[in-house]
């Protein structure tokens, strides 16, 4: 019999720097940078702030600092506020065949427990690697099927058994620390996806709940608490509680050759990722026939089943609902010309010529788009004109996905852009350099002090 929580556990506690290959090393600093552009940049958003006043309030020992503030918080606490930053937007990476927002659920906590314990740059970059990997298995065993059933969401669902991995490595709890972390965070496991139709700022911390309660499970495990063994393929593990076609094979498939952060998606539009082949697709077409908006009688979207469901808002009342609104977001690549943070606003929001756009755009449910290209997010897009003529584009890859990769110069860009105005062009280009060589810092706990806005 195959104990696959264990051998994840293994593989995480005996990873070494050298197993990293150059690309998923390369990745690795993407995600990272990726992340903290998102976390500085949102740092000053209303649910950023409101998340910062409730657990900052709370006080406690501090041991590691709040991104862009300087505070200094207990590790769960920093952690907890800084994931929330890096997921306020609809902004930091997705993974489409592992699910979730990984850099958000792992960065945070791994950087908070890395600070407080002094770990070197190398250690952070280690850990995040095995610990991504840890939790992309998980996430690729119950997909499609968890997304497909509406939830619960997979970030705070398969979120907190890799920051406990990954937080349990730092702490060196060995392998069957890391075991009993995990099987310890299938009780931190679960969330409700109906924000996808209800909106709500509260989606903000999904990321936030994986990292925090991670690191509660491997706090527990390092006390000496354990949990049960199989949390993930036993008769009541998450595979089989979660999903009902799960494949507990891929936990441990082709270690060391099959990397699961390959698959990232880097966002380069602040909105549901299942959009972004219908604003690619939309923008192929305007920019291909020349098209105005008066022009643009009618759109219908295709989508497949998980990116219908999950991306149908008609009526949004808030700036989360217009992020998960397909009718919107397009309204705004037609009529603002993008889909960044400077064009999801409030004003936009209840804007009547926006409003009116959007009801032109149609989704219809094409399961066969799923079948065809699982582990993506396709759209078929179809313009119909005033005058009457159709014009349709297939969108498989979608720009930033492995398919349609970003470069790492695109991302720097994509930092550039939501640091420099915060912090400057010099101090940017500073930190762009720290983080490129992450792993030659010799001790974490000089990294944050770099990441306020108000540092010298």
């Amino acid at each position: 019999m195959v104990d696959e929580t264990r051998e994840l556990a293994r593989f995480v506690s005996e990873f070494k720097y050298e197993n990293i290959p150059d690309h998923v090393r390369a990745l690795a600093l993407d995600n990272l940078i990726d992340q903290l552009g998102c976390e500085i940049s949102s740092s000053q958003l209303i649910w950023g702030r409101q998340v910062r006043d409730a657990y900052g309030s709370a006080g406690g020992t501090p041991e590691a600092t709040v991104v862009g503030y300087g505070d200094r918080l207990p590790v769960v606490a920093a952690a907890f506020i800084n994931s929330t930053f890096g997921h306020s937007f609809e902004y930091d990476d997705v993974n489409p065949p592992y699910l979730g927002h990984p850099g958000a659920e792992l960065i945070p906590a791994f950087m908070a427990i890395a600070e407080r314990e002094h770990k070197s740059g190398r250690d952070f970059l280690t850990t995040f690697v095995a610990a991504y990997e840890l939790r992309g298995r998980i996430g690729w065993s119950v997909s499609p099927d968890l997304v497909e059933h509406g939830g619960p969401h997979p970030s705070s669902t398969c979120g907190p058994f890799g920051a406990a991995a990954g937080v349990a490595r730092l702490l060196g709890l060995g392998t069957e620390g890391i075991r009993n972390a995990v099987a310890i965070a299938g009780s931190f496991s679960g969330g409700l996806m109906q924000y996808d139709h209800g909106g709500g700022s509260v989606k903000r911390i999904v990321c936030a709940i994986a990292a925090s309660n991670g690191m509660q499970a491997a706090r527990l495990a390092q006390v000496g608490m354990t949990g049960p063994e199989g949390i993930l393929e036993g008769k009541r593990g998450l595979l089989r509680i979660f999903s009902s076609n799960f494949r507990t094979e891929r936990l441990v498939a082709d270690f060391g050759r099959l990397w699961t952060i390959e698959r990232v998606l880097f966002k380069p539009y602040c909105c549901c990722a299942v959009i972004h082949p219908a604003i690619d697709g939309l923008t192929t077409l305007v920019a291909r026939h020349k098209l105005k908006p008066d022009d643009i009688k009618a759109i219908e979207i295709g989508y497949p089943t998980r990116s219908y469901d999950h991306a149908a808002i008609t009526s949004p009342h808030d700036l989360l609902g217009m992020q998960f609104s397909t009718s919107y977001s397009l309204a705004l690549t037609v009529l603002k010309g993008g889909n960044t943070p400077r064009e999801y606003t409030e004003q936009a929001l209840t804007d009547p010529c926006i409003k009116a756009f959007a009801s032109r755009v149609r989704l219809v449910e094409e399961p066969e788009l799923g079948k065809l290209h699982e582990g993506r997010f396709p759209a078929r897009v179809k313009v119909e004109t005033a005058s009457g003529t159709v014009h349709e584009e297939l969108v498989i890859n979608a720009k930033g996905s492995p398919g349609a990769c970003f470069t790492s110069d695109e991302i720097d860009a994509k930092f550039r852009s939501q640091v420099s105005v915060v912090m400057g062009a010099e101090r940017c280009e500073k930190l762009i350099k720290v983080l490129r060589s992450i792993d030659t810092l010799d001790d974490m706990a000089k990294l944050p002090p770099m990441l306020t806005l108000n540092a010298a």
